[in-house]
């Protein structure tokens, strides 16, 4: 089961809106053309298309930094992580919105991030990233399962016992699943996207990222790819 994930709950507007933002300030707006499937020389569907020349205009707009356009855009998604992968996620405020379940108002037992391994340090002098797969791997996977179980435990007998949650939270590990609402632009989104998705960040992020940048790719197959490229 995939712990670190986003759903797209919702969303508003489409690649020719970020088309016709930009062609506002000349007075101009474009419409969709239309591809038509045959079947047995019988058409079957027609599917929107963006002209070639509103496809120049996106690659231009992202090319050249022109964001406005594409911020008039707004997606919305239902996430769920590991509490340093959120805290990574929520760095990014331009644009953003966001709102998170809290411990608080909830006493349900909470999901414990488990990882497929433990990575080893990288070699050298760098402080962040990790290296492949540590030679003790299992060994510790086995502990962490035993200790969160332990810490989640806790945390359920002081509940029952009558903590109160706001202090009986400080128990649970960071390994646990934090669930929020998450909303944004396209260029909100893409500077995510771009960022997390670089080699240099941390695994579990570049899965959070890819999450989202797949299903956006689905709605703004051009503004996504002129943004992010691929």
């Amino acid at each position: 089961m995939t712990q670190v994930k986003a759903e797209l709950l919702d969303y508003m507007g489409t690649d020719l809106d970020v088309v016709n933002a930009a062609k506002v300030s000349f007075s101009k707006e474009s419409e969709w053309e239309w591809q038509t499937e045959y079947e047995c020389g019988v058409p079957v569907s027609d599917t929107p298309i963006l002209a070639d020349k509103d496809k120049k205009l996106i690659n231009y707009l992202a090319t050249h930094d022109h964001w406005t356009p594409f911020a008039h855009t707004a997606l919305k998604f239902r996430c769920s992580a590991p509490v340093p992968i959120r805290t990574q996620a929520f760095k990014h405020k331009i644009g953003m919105v966001e709102n998170e379940e809290s411990r608080r108002y909830i006493s349900s037992t909470p999901e414990i991030y488990i990882p497929e391994f433990f990575r080893a340090k990288p070699e050298g002098s760098i402080k962040q990233g990790s290296a492949g797969e540590h030679p003790r791997s299992d060994e510790f996977l086995k502990r962490y399962k035993e200790k969160t179980e332990e810490c989640v435990g806790l945390y359920l007998t002081m509940l029952n016992g009558g903590i109160c949650p706001e202090q009986a939270r400080f128990v649970l590990p960071q390994g646990a699943i934090v669930n929020w609402i998450w909303t944004g632009n396209l260029v909100s989104f893409a500077n995510f996207y771009n960022k997390r998705t670089d080699t240099n960040a941390q695994y579990e992020v570049r899965l959070l990222a890819e999450s989202v940048g797949k299903q956006i790719a689905d709605i703004f197959p051009v503004s996504w790819k002129a943004l992010v490229g691929g």
